[in-house]
């Protein structure tokens, strides 16, 4: 495990953390355990990249679970196969009476194939490769995937509701690094703009900055794409509320 040097320039303002503060569950783990499972999350990684281990291993070693799942047909609009990612975070609103319906008539919130994980709204996803693998292919699948539930959003929605929408997330990790991906859509057109790196798991503060980056996205999940979906998406009430499980 390497421990960096912790710089200034690593930390939010405060008025940015306690924006982040508020945003998250009050029950919280406590500072020592945080650091001892960061140092966890770096140990394993060290791991995996020094054993070269293949996408199976980082996902169970050192990132967290994750459900695999294909895009609906419908959707899917490309001569490549359609896309699959390895993690997806959803919505899971509390005593919703619209998710409350008999078994014939169960919603369908996203733009993948599984009846179950139908049920729920999806707030990003992550598509991961192994160390030495192709990341630039990571950005396509993810480019694809994200194709799909502009797709989706629009059929459901219509294009005016989805021109409010200005952009939407993902995450693509290559051996340590996470990389922020976004997608713009414009007449049609998906538009993968280039990846910004955000952390990196081969150090305790780089797992830092992945687990703040996570924050970040769920803080923008919860804020911006939910009160749309709840405002546009059929099926949803306007008075619901959330969480994003994973």
């Amino acid at each position: 495990m390497s421990l960096d040097r912790v710089h200034d320039h690593m930390f939010f303002d405060d008025t940015t953390s306690q924006s982040l503060v508020e945003s998250e569950s009050p029950t919280m783990a406590s500072e020592i355990e945080i650091i001892r499972r960061a140092s966890r999350i770096a140990d394993r990684s060290d791991q995996c990249s020094q054993m070269l281990s293949d996408e199976a291993a980082w996902n169970c070693l050192s990132n967290p679970p994750s459900t695999t799942t294909n895009i609906d047909s419908t959707y899917h609009r490309f001569p490549d196969p359609a896309s699959r990612v390895d993690f997806a975070f959803y919505f899971v609103p509390d005593n919703d009476p619209t998710l409350s319906q008999p078994p014939t008539a169960i919603p369908c919130f996203n733009w993948t194939s599984d009846r179950m994980l139908q049920q729920y709204p999806l707030a990003f996803s992550i598509e991961t490769k192994r160390y030495g693998g192709n990341a630039a292919k990571g950005e396509q699948q993810m480019g694809i995937w994200h194709a799909a539930q502009w797709d989706f959003l629009i059929t459901r929605a219509g294009a005016d509701a989805v021109a409010k929408l200005e952009f939407l997330p993902g995450i693509v990790i290559q051996s340590h690094i996470w990389s922020l991906v976004i997608t713009t859509r414009n007449e049609g057109t998906t538009t993968v703009l280039c990846s910004l790196e955000f952390g990196n798991t081969g150090s305790v503060v780089g797992v830092f900055q992945v687990m703040t980056g996570l924050r970040v996205l769920r803080k923008w999940s919860l804020e911006v794409l939910w009160p749309w979906y709840k405002m546009y998406l059929p099926g949803l009430c306007a008075d619901a509320s959330a969480g994003v499980g994973a």
